[in-house]
């Protein structure tokens, strides 16, 4: 059975992008200690290029997916129920889910790269007295730090409105991945919801499986859970946990790719159950 393109594509792209990421995170970090001089500067920006690079590559990737699941289908021939793959299909071009699950990318994304550090607004501190910094500019730091987090271009952009930007390889490209697959999570958790109407059918099991996506949908909500929930004791966690929020995130999204898997998978077996004839109301001469 022949591949379809836009998903030999999509995959291609985000192995890809990946790839290149990673190198380019790999390679920063096995010679930072030999940087500096007056070439760093070009060097760093030639390190951002290459991570554009790359995350455009996984954006199409993602992009070429999309296109691949939201092709309309219609049920093969003699089939009673839908695939995972139909279901999947199904919530992207639900206009309810698919505007929800966007909605919810968008604004993680935000939240993301307020707690992240990519987006730094410190209305406290004096930006030409602490950073030196009066006008627009921009600055780095080429060492020395773990793959990923190095190196750093550091954007003054108003120093008067004490806003900034802090771009850190890995967070960066975490910006553009995470939120979509937390809003993907999203709107097919919106469409398992809206199927789950009859809690003592199978439908129950589509429910299920939306709330293990809902539950994933923001790995960058821990430290806020921790600081909410239980007080002070909280505040100093998620303080002290601040430094691995990427590794939160990092972990995070296997849960988030597997995540609409598990709803796909608890929605198709709702639909079987839906359409299988209970054992009951079947005429005696026709039980086996």
């Amino acid at each position: 059975m022949a591949i379809p393109k836009n998903l030999t594509v999509g995959l291609f792209s985000t192995i890809l992008g990946f790839a290149i990421a990673l190198a380019n995170m790999f390679e920063w970090s096995s010679i930072q200690n030999s940087l500096g001089g007056t070439g760093a500067a070009s060097m760093v920006l030639g390190f951002y290029a290459a991570q554009a690079l790359s995350t455009g590559l996984v954006l199409l990737g993602l992009y070429a997916i999309y296109r691949f699941l939201a092709v309309p289908r219609t049920l093969a021939a003699g089939a009673t129920t839908k695939s995972i793959v139909e279901v999947l299909g199904d919530a992207l071009t639900s206009n309810r889910a698919f505007r929800i699950g966007s909605v919810a990318a968008l604004l993680y994304g935000v939240l993301y790269a307020f707690f992240s550090s990519l987006v730094v607004y410190q209305p406290t501190v004096d930006f030409a007295q602490a950073y030196g910094a009066t006008t627009t500019s921009w600055t780095y730091i080429v060492c020395c730090g773990d793959s990923g987090t190095v190196p750093k271009l550091i954007v003054y952009l108003s120093p008067s409105l004490h806003l900034g930007l802090q771009f850190v390889p890995l967070s960066l490209l975490f910006l553009f991945l995470v939120p979509v697959l937390v809003g993907f999570n999203v709107a097919l958790s919106v469409y398992a919801l809206g199927l789950a109407s009859a809690p003592l059918t199978g439908k129950w099991l589509a429910a299920s499986g939306a709330m293990v996506g809902l539950f994933t949908a923001c790995p960058t909500c821990a430290g806020l859970f921790l600081a909410s929930s239980v007080g002070g004791i909280g505040t100093t966690l998620a303080i002290g946990l601040a430094p691995y929020q990427i590794l939160f995130v990092v972990v995070s999204i296997p849960v988030l790719v597997i995540g609409p898997l598990l709803t796909a998978f608890s929605v198709k077996r709702s639909f079987e159950a839906s359409c299988r004839l209970p054992t009951a109301s079947l005429p005696r001469n026709l039980l086996p």
